[in-house]
């Protein structure tokens, strides 16, 4: 199991000086002072994904050049706190398999998730991270929550965006996990996809989520609510207490293995190669799950 450390002697906590920011980096403070300095941190581009036939349209910002080993130390360092029990993703040794499964059994799932996440989560709640709750010096959290966002906000394709979306809003999912506690429900969290189950999940509880959602200017979107001990977390059905299949990649797994006996071109060929491979590995995935003991239901902080 992974080694983790409490959040209080993380490198990243109380630090007061430029200096000692700059120490964490491995940098002098003119190095650190020249990564601030520069005109164009990031770069952007449009990125098009297709899912399930629909093609959206994602811009893209990734920090450059000497911007980049800063993003990764600070996502390293972040990954190293004890995660509560209710995040998923991004945890090294949880995935979207062992999230689902948290909620298998359950007689009542709902689910939403947040929208936009990455550009909905502006710098000052990265400056209200590193500054309330790492207690760091105003200048340092500034400093931060400059180097760590873009336009304002998140990155959408920095390393760091992920574990660092979670802890910008780190009040909001404590007491969004003290709401399903209190009503005997089980949440979990895979970066904006929140996930709330139980014997009964009521419609007052959900409420309360919102308004905590709502409350840090944040959307939703996606609601879905799942009766019978079935239902579809993370892209995993869950029916009668085990993690399933979708029907739909059975279906892609059907279709590609189709378009491969009758594929000639060696670039068609080799791409479907490569979404098959991707299928199958998921499907070992949730056919091979066996129970992580580590992984438990309960509220822990």
């Amino acid at each position: 199991m992974r080694a983790y450390h409490p959040l209080n002697q993380s490198l990243l906590y109380k630090i007061t000086t430029r200096r000692k920011l700059a120490a964490v980096f491995g940098m002098t403070e003119a190095a650190l002072q020249s990564i601030i300095a520069m005109p164009k941190p990031f770069s952007s581009r449009d990125l098009e994904i297709t899912r399930n036939g629909v093609t959206k349209v994602r811009h893209v910002q990734e920090p450059r050049g000497p911007l980049r080993p800063v993003h990764n130390r600070v996502r390293r360092l972040l990954s190293r706190i004890e995660p509560p029990a209710f995040l998923f993703c991004p945890v090294k040794g949880r995935c979207y398999v062992t999230n689902a499964a948290l909620h298998a059994g359950a007689k009542e799932i709902r689910k939403l998730d947040i929208q936009k996440y990455f550009p909905s989560t502006p710098e000052h709640r990265v400056y209200w991270f590193f500054n309330t709750v790492m207690q760091c010096s105003t200048d340092v959290a500034s400093i931060l929550a400059k180097l760590l966002t873009a336009d304002g906000h998140l990155a959408t394709g920095s390393t760091v965006s992920p574990i660092l979306s979670y802890y910008a809003f780190r009040d909001m999912w404590l007491n969004i996990a003290d709401i399903a506690h209190a009503a005997g429900c089980t949440l979990s969290v895979y970066v904006d996809d929140l996930n709330i189950s139980g014997d009964h999940v009521p419609e007052s509880l959900m409420w309360k989520i919102r308004q905590q959602v709502h409350s840090r200017g944040l959307g939703y979107h996606k609601e879905r609510h799942f009766h019978g001990g079935k239902g579809e977390v993370t892209g995993v059905f869950i029916r009668n207490g085990q993690v399933l299949l979708p029907n739909r990649q059975r279906k892609k797994v059907y279709d590609l293995r189709s378009a491969l006996r009758e594929a000639t071109d060696p670039i068609e060929v080799d791409s479907l190669r490569r979404k098959l491979q991707g299928l199958l590995t998921q499907q070992k995935q949730i056919q091979n799950y066996a129970p992580n003991r580590d992984i438990v239901a309960t509220h822990t902080l």
